[in-house]
């Protein structure tokens, strides 16, 4: 790597932290006082007393122009008041969506599929982890791993990666190779396809984005007590208040510490988490909002399962190993911190037209090390396990977005249009991998107390990576029911790493779609989307591993029906087909883009409350996918990686009317068979997981206190959770989860 590039670097790096303390400075610090009238008392959105809590209520990230109910139409400068009530939401039914260009949106309104995991649905499972969040998400499974240490993704078939598919409040990209809290998050949403018109460059799966909890206008203080059936243990916190003249200024803090025993015997690390987000009305025109989350684990990666070698063409998979014990030694963790900061302004010059500014910086560091089982003999489990030793790992984000919204009408016609620009930075530094050997037993485990390095080690070399864009949108009401949206987005990828080929790549890409009201509570819509995306990172495996492949363009249409059934439930079906060149590893195990591949599928989603005390959140997915072009004819016409056919889940609570404060819930979650490589030359099975849970509510002293029990794989079923990148996983045991919150 040139000086130059390294100078380059470093300048903008600090820029970056120099903005970013300016804008955490001038929030906290204060600007001046302002004689501005300030904004009415609003729920950011997110908050347990935002737009969810009331169908009439309009998100603070709501564009002008965009319908609402609570919007009064007043001239002024004054921006609208916001209808504030204190209940949750009604089942767990989203009312909007707040990921990229639909940020404010009627749910009705989206032409696209996105899916949203309410707090509601979040609380009622006990949720402690990304994955038990988007597992109510249709076509969502584990990728490569069992998520003991982090939840590796797909969907759709699709693996998401790990470095650019995940994002904080819709605007900051940050690293998932680490376990990511949901205590501190209001909800969890999945933009599912091509998104990278908005977002830039990311694979064609879509996006995760995880909305942090305000402060609404009720003051929050509760503590928590928590703990397993493994002997985990722990507290949680959560404040928030709105303070100053007016209510201007709203914190809101969360934290956790908890000590981890794992359901793997042996296996034990702890996690804890910081957060604090902090908005600021600084007038009736402006709106400045930081936050911050900091993150530590600390876990014992179980190994993962490499397939053999195939032997005319079929490779015979291994007999399921006992879930509950450690294939490697208990002394050798992963530690892994990860620091978000985001900044975000918000300025509105009149009723039609506003602007917003945000910057923020993610870090995630890990001394890992990374164990595989391989070389085994399948009758009598004897082989090798192997660990990699990666210190000094780091995955670091730093991003940029200006952009202006705002409404015009051409003659009978009114535009909603959004114009911006974003840059990322992405730099990974140079590390070294050791490796380590030790003989192990699949089927009879045995305490490793001594490892064996190889002589040689394998350098990583510093990725630097630069991602900008120009995007518009421009959605016209050609009549009150009809919309049709055109957008279009000018992206510049560079990308360099010593011994491999630098790129430098510019696109145009289109989109479009329309949408019809059919009634006021039912609409349809068609979308295409062409984008330059990404088709990931190749895995540690690879004999390439962690270098970015080459941009490339994916192509999607979509079409869908959305309905708003009594009881605030909604119903959706999506047709979609997708096509993305494809990368597989190759016979000399390096991870290359040589194909295409098309995934065809339909899915379905109802969430809400169909029946009065019973709240629901149902989805399923038949997934169609296969490789249509390859070097290697062998390829041709099978599944990819990973890919299941059919997924499906539904969870249920049922809040029992003799007994107030009572809730019992259930769920299952079923993922069908998928293939161990490209080729199909082996499949894991389909499996279906139970929960079950109950929740009470009372009073004690006048204050409010619950406690609560969720069963996880209440059948204690032992199954493969997850296949891809030459490795398959073995998924975890029975587990029952209790908590205790009390609220003062």
């Amino acid at each position: 790597m040139s000086y130059a590039v390294q100078g380059l670097h470093g300048r903008r790096h600090r820029l970056i932290n120099a903005l970013l303390a300016a804008g955490v400075i001038g929030a906290i610090g204060g600007l001046g006082p302002t004689t501005q009238p300030a904004l009415a008392a609003d729920a950011p959105a997110g908050s347990v007393t935002s737009a969810d809590s009331d169908v009439n209520a309009k998100s603070d990230n709501a564009r002008p122009g965009e319908k609402s109910a609570a919007d009064p139409g007043q001239p002024g400068q004054q921006l609208a008041p916001i209808k504030i009530t204190s209940g949750k939401t009604q089942g767990f039914a989203p009312k909007s969506v707040e990921t990229g260009q639909y940020r404010g949106q009627d749910a009705l309104d989206v032409a696209a599929t996105v899916n949203v995991v309410t707090r509601d649905l979040l609380d009622a499972q006990g949720a402690t982890g990304l994955f038990d969040a988007v597992r109510n998400v249709a076509g969502v499974s584990r990728q490569q791993l069992n998520g003991l240490a982090y939840d590796n993704l797909s969907v759709r078939g699709i693996a998401l990666d790990n470095r650019s598919s995940f994002y904080i409040d819709g605007l900051l990209p940050i690293d998932n190779n680490i376990w990511m809290p949901m205590e501190d998050k209001e909800r969890v949403e999945v933009l599912k396809g091509a998104s990278a018109l908005y977002y830039g460059f990311t694979v064609p799966a879509g996006i995760v984005n995880m909305v942090m909890k305000r402060a609404g206008s009720d003051p929050v203080t509760s503590l928590s007590v928590l703990g397993d059936s493994n002997g985990s243990i722990g507290a949680a916190v959560d404040i928030a208040r709105r303070f100053g003249p007016d209510d201007r200024f709203g914190l809101r803090v969360n934290a956790m510490d908890e000590h981890v025993e794992t359901p793997i015997e042996g296996d034990r690390g702890y996690r804890k988490f910081v957060s604090a987000a902090f908005d600021w009305r600084v007038s009736s025109r402006l709106k400045l909002q930081y936050d911050l989350e900091h993150i530590e684990t600390k876990i014992v990666e179980q190994a993962g399962i490499a397939p053999l070698t195939a032997v005319n063409g079929v490779i015979t998979l291994p007999a399921m190993p006992d879930p509950s014990r450690l294939l490697v030694p208990n002394n050798r963790p992963t530690y892994a911190s990860a620091t978000s900061q985001l900044v975000r302004a918000d300025y509105t010059f009149n009723d039609h037209w506003s602007a917003n500014f945000s910057i923020g910086q993610s870090i995630t560091r890990r001394d890992r090390w990374a164990w595989v089982f391989q070389k085994y003999n399948v009758a009598t489990g004897t082989g090798t396990v192997q660990g990699s030793q990666q210190n000094g790992q780091m995955y670091e984000n730093k991003n940029v977005r200006a952009e202006v919204n705002g409404d015009f009408k051409t003659g009978p016609f009114t535009h909603t249009v959004t114009v911006g620009g974003t840059q990322n930075w992405l730099f990974q530094p140079d590390f070294t991998t050791y490796t380590y050997t030790a003989t192990q037993n699949l089927y009879d485990p045995i305490d490793i107390a001594k490892l064996t390095r190889s002589a040689t080690s394998k350098a990583f070399y510093a990725q630097h990576v630069r991602n900008s864009g120009l995007y518009l949108f421009d959605q016209i009401d050609l009549t009150s029911r009809l919309q049709v949206m055109g957008a279009v987005r000018y992206s510049q990828y560079t990308s360099s790493q010593a011994g491999t080929p630098g790129q430098n790549i510019n696109r145009t890409s289109p989109s479009g779609s329309i949408t019809y009201r059919l009634t006021p509570n039912t609409s349809v819509y068609a979308s295409y989307v062409e984008a330059l995306e990404s088709p990931g990172s190749a895995p540690a495996t690879a004999a390439n591993a962690y270098q970015i492949l080459p941009a490339a363009v994916s192509r999607q249409e979509e079409v869908g029906v959305r309905t708003r059934l009594p009881g605030n439930t909604l119903v959706s079906v999506a047709l979609f087909n997708l096509r993305q060149p494809s990368a597989e590893t190759n016979t000399s195990n390096v991870y290359t883009l040589d194909g295409m591949a098309r995934y065809r599928g339909l899915e379905f989603s109802v969430q809400g409350e169909p029946v009065r005390n019973v709240s629901v959140s149902a989805s399923a997915m038949y997934l169609d996918a296969k490789t249509t072009e390859s070097s290697d004819p062998t390829l041709l016409g099978k599944v990819p990686e990973n890919t299941p056919h059919v997924t499906a889940s539904l969870f249920a609570e049922y809040r029992v009317p003799a007994l107030t404060g009572l809730a019992v819930n259930g769920g299952l979650y079923y993922t069908g068979p998928r293939a161990v490589n490209g080729a199909n030359q082996a499949w894991i099975g389909g499996y279906t997981l139970f929960t079950a849970g109950l929740r009470y509510e009372t009073r004690v002293h006048g204050k409010r206190v619950s406690v609560q029990a969720n069963l996880e794989n209440a059948t204690n079923k032992r199954y493969w959770s997850a296949a891809g990148s030459n490795q398959i996983a073995v998924g975890l045991g029975r587990t029952v989860e209790l908590s205790s919150t009390i609220d003062f």
